[in-house]
């Protein structure tokens, strides 16, 4: 009897714990546009979005779309946040630059070892960098874990366009 009401137990735990993590779980959506520029050369811009704590610790990296490693630094805000440490946090969204367009970014909230972010308030960072171009650097602070849905409208002025952000 004794077994069955601890395995009774260690299964209410369980339960409680997925139900806990999951009600914790935010889906964040992040709208990028990179504009039409009109250069010659063109050179697309390297670009990289990630979530820093308000203390400014880099947290995850959602996307880094680059080309040449020469340039990584040249994404000043992220490289020392995140990107010189060499760390497989930004391996899985690295990508190609993109050409002028608008993009969609899906974060679940978790991180590369599989745990939620703790609730709280967070910076979410868009730098963008373009060679023989400028360099453009918007933020937004946001909040994790409330299950509060957040909507952020955000203009660039040159190396990006319209970014939304979402959050549910």
């Amino acid at each position: 009897m004794n077994k069955i009401r601890f395995s009774f137990a260690l299964i209410c735990i369980v339960c409680a714990l997925t139900l806990s993590a999951l009600t914790h779980a935010q889906e964040i959506k992040v709208s990028v546009e990179i504009p039409q520029i009109k250069a010659n050369p063109y050179h697309k811009p390297y670009v990289a979005i990630w979530v820093e704590t308000k203390r400014r610790k880099g947290v995850h990296t959602l996307a880094f779309w680059k080309e040449q490693p020469d340039w990584f630094k040249d994404l000043r805000q992220w490289w020392r946040k995140i990107g010189r440490d060499k760390t497989p946090n930004y391996d899985a969204v690295t990508g190609a630059t993109r050409k002028p367009g608008t993009y969609q970014l899906t974060w679940d909230g978790q991180l590369n070892s599989g745990e939620n972010v703790p609730a709280g308030q967070y910076v979410l960072h868009i730098e963008a960098v373009r060679e023989q171009g400028s360099r453009e650097y918007i933020r937004q602070i946001i909040t994790l874990g409330d299950n509060q849905t957040q909507t952020y409208q955000l203009q660039g002025k040159t190396e990006l366009g319209s970014v939304q952000i979402s959050i549910k």
